[in-house]
């Protein structure tokens, strides 16, 4: 079963437990560009290259899109002044806009590593992920730690029912 294919089935049941498989999926993908850093210049593993590329190219995107356009504003129109939400919110939306952005630069090279390509500056390489990965690990313990408590507790059946329709209508039109 492909990752689009678990989601689908874990949104169809709750779409805040696709979310948190996506976070999930993330901090394998940050443990993956680890690897391949730490192998950088002559181990790299070209399927987890290719692998991570990918999810670099589709699924990072795809979520963003699910939490910016589905999650964050259904949160924001449910909670309550003393949940202080909005900041923080408002961060988020702007790293996932960073994140996406230094995404496809990191693809470059991984695509590159993927085909066996070896990269021309493999320290900057190495540099660019470990930077990615540890930013975007503390970006989704935020998230799991700030947003989905929050939306677990705000969010009502209706408002699961719109985001699940959200994410299928992000994968219609990404696909």
């Amino acid at each position: 079963m492909t990752q689009s294919e678990v989601e689908k089935s874990i949104f169809a049941h709750s779409p805040l437990d696709a979310i948190a498989h996506a976070h999930a999926v993330q901090m394998q993908v940050c443990d993956a560009m680890e690897r391949i850093a730490d192998g950088l210049p002559d181990e790299v593993d070209r399927r987890l290259a290719a692998h991570v590329a990918s999810c670099l190219h589709y699924d990072l995107p795809l979520h963003h899109r699910d939490e910016d356009e589905g999650l964050f504003p259904l949160l924001r129109a449910r909670a309550e002044a003393a949940d202080a939400i909005d900041t923080i919110l408002d961060r988020l939306v702007a790293e996932h806009d960073l994140d996406t952005d230094f995404a496809d630069e990191i693809a470059e090279p991984l695509d590159l590593l993927a085909r066996g390509v070896k990269v021309a500056n493999a320290e900057m390489v190495g540099y660019m992920l470990r930077g990615f990965f540890e930013r975007y690990r503390r970006h989704v313990r935020w998230e799991d730690t700030l947003v989905m408590p929050l939306a677990r507790l705000r969010l009502t059946s209706a408002d699961l029912d719109q985001l699940a329709r959200k994410m299928e209508q992000n994968r219609a039109t990404t696909v």
